[in-house]
């Protein structure tokens, strides 16, 4: 989450930011991307910089930064009829979102919150024109909580995991291609972290945008000399290593494209 806020502030200090037209964002790269969705309206651009992006991004997020969520909303998700999600969505609307649901973030840049379909292993996309699974359908014009949105693409699993999202019978609409059009699918979506299906959040944006931004706040799986016989650990390792492989070849079909000359790329990350 923090990661991507420097980001942001160092996009904006170079006039970038008020020039995007797509965000896509996983994991806790969705909380930042949550809260500038929601402050856009109030960002003052002068110059082709908003100089009023501390105040209402930054310092919110670095606010929050010192707030136990994790560790509460896993114990009161032991509770009777109650989920970790639900505390992490809570905290999420009262910290950052106040109530705040998709129909109210801009049209553009147009943002949109990749999660993980438990049901399906394809990804549910959500934004203010629709949401949609391609295996499953199309919701138009989500009027979820921005909060509620949020709280799935970052269900980092599997304690803070997962999210259920129901819908009203005819709420979800098929589209060509779908094969899982039926019920439980189309009542009822069990989603986690948006990292699980595509970590780098690229599946939106690199079929529409020229020019792509991507700001990666993971890290790579550490060499281990001597990795572990424990079937335990060696389960931990493998699950980091399939990981890893999948977000390296996104990569690379990336930076092909940017080597081929059909995209421009910038590609960074933390160490």
């Amino acid at each position: 989450m923090i990661y991507h806020v420097g980001a942001l502030i160092r996009l904006n200090e170079l006039g970038f930011l008020s020039k995007v037209q797509e965000i896509a964002s996983v994991s806790g790269g969705s909380i930042t991307s949550g809260k500038l969705a929601y402050a856009w309206s109030a960002l003052r651009f002068e110059g082709g910089r908003a100089i009023n992006l501390i105040e209402e991004v930054a310092n919110p997020l670095i606010r929050f930064a010192s707030v136990g969520v994790d560790v509460r909303a896993a114990l009161l998700g032991l509770l009777p009829r109650r989920t970790a999600a639900d505390g992490v969505q809570e905290a999420y609307d009262r910290h950052l979102f106040h109530g705040a649901n998709l129909q109210e973030i801009p049209d553009t840049p147009r943002f949109t919150f990749m999660t993980t379909n438990l049901q399906t292993g394809s990804g549910w996309r959500f934004a203010k024109a629709y949401a949609a699974d391609f295996r499953v359908g199309r919701v138009d014009q989500p009027r979820l909580l921005l909060s509620c949105v949020v709280a799935a693409s970052s269900a980092f699993p599997p304690v803070l995991s997962p999210v259920r999202l129901k819908f009203d019978p005819g709420t979800v609409k098929p589209m060509e291609g779908t094969d899982l059009h039926r019920p439980p699918f189309t009542e009822i979506a069990v989603l986690t972290d948006g990292g699980v299906y595509d970590n780098l959040g690229l599946e939106r944006i690199w079929k529409r945008c020229r020019t792509i931004l991507v700001s990666n706040a993971g890290r790579n799986t550490p060499e281990i000399g001597s990795p572990t016989g424990r079937w335990i650990g060696q389960m931990f390792r493998t699950l980091g290593l399939v990981q890893q492989q999948a977000e390296n070849s996104r990569k690379r079909i990336l930076l092909g494209l940017h080597n081929l000359g059909q995209r421009k790329v910038a590609y960074w990350r933390s160490f």
